[in-house]
């Protein structure tokens, strides 16, 4: 039993050490390319509306942002419509 326990505790500190791993090795393109990602499944689920249209518009500028190397000034972009949409942003 104790060998069991051991094992799995073994295995749920690996999953912690290679997710953090993985998200300390994300380029500044990746994220803003994941937060793009999420913020148009976002405006998708929603539907069209106030709110999703004015996201909209902040995508399309933080994409453009991003594609100009300003990574953090399209990341912030991005990350402010989700947050005014009111859902929770993504860490990565």
């Amino acid at each position: 039993m104790t060998t069991k326990l051991l094992i799995a505790a073994a295995a749920v500190v690996g999953v912690v050490f290679s997710t953090a791993a993985m998200a300390t090795s994300y380029t500044a393109n990746n994220k803003c390319a994941m937060y793009a990602r999420d913020l148009g499944w976002d405006i998708d689920l929603m539907g069209p509306g106030g709110k999703t249209d004015a996201a909209s518009q902040a995508l399309t500028q933080g994409q453009d942002e991003c594609s100009k190397g300003k990574f953090d000034d399209g990341i912030a972009t991005i990350t402010g419509a989700i947050k005014e949409l009111g859902l929770p942003v993504n860490e990565y």
